[in-house]
């Protein structure tokens, strides 16, 4: 969750600085000198230029902020959705903030075009630039969440936009009030606007303060969150801000599970109520485990529970349980293989890393270095604690009747060899289908039974076929042996 805050304030203040330079390149800030007294004034800008204030810095902070969760977590359909409604909002609901602000600002006294520097005028000036701007960032963090669609996070935004908003309001007007003098000193004939700085820091504070708040806000706030153990989103946290939140395959998914084809678009959901959360399956042939036990129905979880859909362990967290139970850790392998949470053959039972060749992984020790690469792929089936079953009449005769992904989108899945000719590519109507590799040609390779022989041929692939590490064009192939194709591992069996 920490890169999620950092990513706030990056965003922000990207978003704001560019707003600051596209507004200074469209708005031309003019000031005026008072002949007889020698005091400079600034002319407050017209309706149009506080338009086109909002339209560029509302609308590129809210666009930055709004991309936040899909950079995080790497989700192309959510990026692009927040860009679009975090702009328009950044620009609608901006407007509207920067609106209110102004009105806030004029009521507690503030006046832009004056530069009266003695204290009571600059203390007044600073509460109602602070308290205006604070309103804007508000609008701001607001806006920039409704691409969530959590009422919990579009609070959550409002308050951080609104802490801020206040911290860059306070910015902005420290500077200002720093370059009165330099203002001050030009003379009459060769008037210019110094206002640019303070600007700049102003509208660069607003951004990168509310995308820093009001991430560290939903960070405080969160009332339940998972983390993905094993799985293509290893490592990322996802909090559950909204009344149902679903896991599955569908970009649009609230915990997104990609790379597992056994895994449905909208596989599990986790219902809120309260301050306590039920998981409930939705219905899917796989099914969803937890702690080891496949669920039916709806179960109350509680915090430390695991989660398997698939290949994807899941651990929930839920601040409601966190010190109200003494849980065993789950992460410990159990004496009993029924309570145990299955693991695919291809990841190690202890840390979930993927496994290599010669059956190690990130928690051996030492890798044994007196295999051959045939003998190290037989070492590696026989020894998989979990290796899926497979019939000895698949190693009669040296007939491959399956290959299972061991690496890659497809790690887990078993292809069964149907008939004497199996095609494989990226391609639809291959008998094998590998669309979510990019680096698997369109028809890459074919696998044919001759003979009573496995025989692998490549397709003039563009990026080849491998066979125990060394790329062929045609090749015999026994149970046991690793084919490699584009990014994807197989184990003949």
């Amino acid at each position: 969750m920490r890169s999620r805050i950092l990513v706030g304030l990056i965003a922000g203040t990207v978003g704001g600085f560019l707003g600051w330079f596209l507004q200074e390149s469209l708005i031309r800030y003019e000031v005026i000198k008072d002949v007889l007294t020698g005091q400079v004034n600034i002319v407050a800008p017209t309706e149009g230029q506080l338009r086109t204030l909002v339209f560029c810095v509302g609308g590129l902070i809210g666009l930055f902020l709004g991309a936040v969760d899909g950079i995080v977590e790497g989700n192309k359909r959510k990026l692009g959705q927040g860009i679009v409604i975090g702009a328009i909002a950044g620009i609608f609901v901006g407007y509207i903030g920067f609106f209110l602000g102004g009105v806030l600002y004029e009521k507690l006294g503030g006046d832009a075009s004056s530069s009266r520097a003695d204290m009571f005028s600059f203390a007044r000036q600073l509460i109602a630039r602070t308290l205006g701007w604070a309103m804007m960032g508000l609008a701001l963090g607001a806006g920039s969440a409704l691409s969530t669609r959590s009422p919990r996070r579009v609070v959550n935004g409002a308050i951080g936009g609104l802490i801020g908003g206040f911290l860059g309001g306070f910015i902005f007007d420290m500077v200002a009030h720093a370059a009165l003098p330099v203002q001050s000193a030009i003379g009459a004939s060769g008037i210019q606007e110094t206002g640019g700085a303070s600007r700049a820091i102003g509208f660069t504070a607003i951004g990168s303060l509310t995308g820093f708040f009001a991430n560290l806000v939903d960070e405080l706030m969160k009332q339940a969150w998972v983390k993905v153990l094993a799985g293509k989103n290893e490592g990322k946290d996802f909090i559950l801000s909204k009344p149902v939140n679903i896991l599955g395959r569908d970009e649009r998914a609230d915990v997104p599970l990609y790379g597992d084809m056994s895994v449905a678009q909208q596989h599990a959901a986790i219902r809120a109520e309260r301050s306590r959360h039920y998981l409930m399956d939705g219905g899917t042939s796989s099914g969803t485990m937890v702690n080891g036990q496949r669920i039916t129905g709806e179960i109350l979880l509680r915090d430390g529970d695991m989660l398997q859909i698939g290949t994807h362990r899941i651990l929930f967290r839920e601040k409601a349980t966190q010190a109200k139970f003494a849980r065993e850790p789950l992460d410990v392998a159990k004496a009993s293989p029924v309570s145990s949470v299955p693991m695919p053959s291809h990841l190690c039972p202890f840390c979930g890393s993927t496994k290599n060749l010669d059956g190690t992984c990130k928690c051996s020790v030492s890798a044994p270095s007196s295999l051959s690469m045939a003998d190290t792929a037989i070492h590696d089936f026989v020894l998989a604690p979990t290796a899926l079953p497979v019939t000895n009449s698949s190693f009669q005769g040296g007939v491959v009747i399956q290959m299972v992904a061991t690496e890659g989108a497809y790690a887990g899945n078993a292809f069964p060899l149907r008939g004497q000719t199996t095609n494989i590519g990226r391609e639809a109507g291959r008998d094998i289908m590998l669309v979510e590799d990019l680096r698997v040609s369109r028809h890459h390779a074919r696998i044919m039974q001759e003979n009573g022989t496995t025989i692998l041929h490549d397709n003039g692939s563009s990026n080849g076929t491998f066979v125990n590490g060394v790329r062929i064009t045609t090749q015999v192939i026994s149970p046991g042996d690793i084919i490699q194709i584009g990014d994807t591992k197989f184990r003949c069996e």
